[in-house]
């Protein structure tokens, strides 16, 4: 009877009065907040705004590490076998939790098993942008001088999703481009200013900047409707490029096991962070709107995204590698 009593005990104490001590003590030391791409990228200026967040929420250091290379899976597989306890967050892209799936035959992580989606942070369309010497105004006028010069123009890329977009463009308008892949898409923007690439896909955060400043040129948006933060540039599939949506998102995934009263007080935080008003006007003016959700409807995006790049490469007749 006594064995059975300290059992009963034991077992009561180590579940909710275990997990509540948890979620009260947390967070006990500094963030970790893992990003799979270079300084300056979207998914880096959402991280650090949310590492400034979180440090004026619990008053901890939040520090942002990033892990660019291998289409983000590096820091995905850092982020995945971190220890369970709330103190490791990663910032990600839909790079990392859908199109690397598709894109990569095999990945040192799963997005789906290793990872407790907490929310959705912003979401934006892809831009088709071009160095400002490219002599082609839309895209029509791209399509046609790609057409004229098969193979002598290139596309950089720093992500699967960027790099799907432009085979994806390749494909449905029938032309032909050398790729060029780099490790972030500030990386690849720079080459394109330079002059190296002709043309990339990028989101409007990293974009939008030089578009402003007419150190590069977007021909058009990858969404089905106009982008209501860029309502003058038209749209890809109003240029004739049939059924080209490509949407960008960032959002914050866990590593499984995270407790669920600890989960709940992170999201709590950076619920907080990403709606604040200052926070959305910051993320307005940099061509991202902020989207969050619950940590279900991330999951079942994840899903959905995974068989839509499937599904893209398979149009675009492309191989995972």
């Amino acid at each position: 009877m006594i064995d059975r009593r300290r059992l009963l005990l034991a077992s009561v104490a180590a579940l909710p009065f275990g997990s509540a001590a948890k979620a009260d003590s947390f967070p006990s030391g500094p963030f970790r907040i893992l990003v799979p791409f270079g300084p300056g990228s979207a998914t880096d200026q959402s991280a650090r705004n949310i590492a400034e967040g979180l440090n004026r929420t619990f008053g901890v250091a939040a520090v942002v590490e990033n892990k660019p290379g291998a289409n983000g899976a590096i820091a995905a597989e850092v982020a995945a076998k971190a220890k369970p306890d709330g103190q490791t967050i990663f910032v990600c892209s839909n790079t990392a939790a859908a199109s690397n799936v598709a894109m990569m035959k095999s990945l040192p992580y799963d997005p789906l098993k290793d990872f407790e989606a907490v929310t959705l942070i912003g979401r934006a369309p892809v831009f088709m942008i071009v160095n400002d010497k490219v002599e082609a105004r839309t895209a029509a006028e791209f399509v046609a001088l790609c057409k004229r010069q098969p193979g002598k123009i290139n596309f950089g890329s720093g992500s699967a999703s960027t790099r799907i977009s432009g085979e994806l463009l390749k494909a449905k308008a029938g032309i032909d481009m050398m790729h060029v892949p780099y490790k972030s898409t500030p990386a690849a923007l720079q080459d394109l200013m330079a002059g190296h690439v002709q043309m990339c896909f990028a989101d409007p955060v990293t974009s939008l900047p030089q578009v402003k400043a007419g150190t590069v040129r977007c021909l058009g948006v990858g969404s089905r409707g106009r982008y209501k933060l860029t309502p003058d540039i038209p749209t890809l599939i109003e240029q004739g490029i049939p059924d080209f949506e490509l949407m960008t998102w960032t959002g914050v995934l866990l590593p499984r096991g995270v407790p669920a009263p600890v989960r709940a007080k992170l999201r709590d935080a950076v619920l907080k962070t990403i709606t604040d008003p200052v926070y959305v006007e910051r993320q307005a003016q940099g061509g991202s709107e902020i989207s969050p959700s619950s940590p279900e409807e991330m999951q079942q995006i994840m899903v959905a995204e995974i068989a839509l790049y499937r599904e893209m490469m398979r149009i675009a007749g492309i191989e995972p590698e």
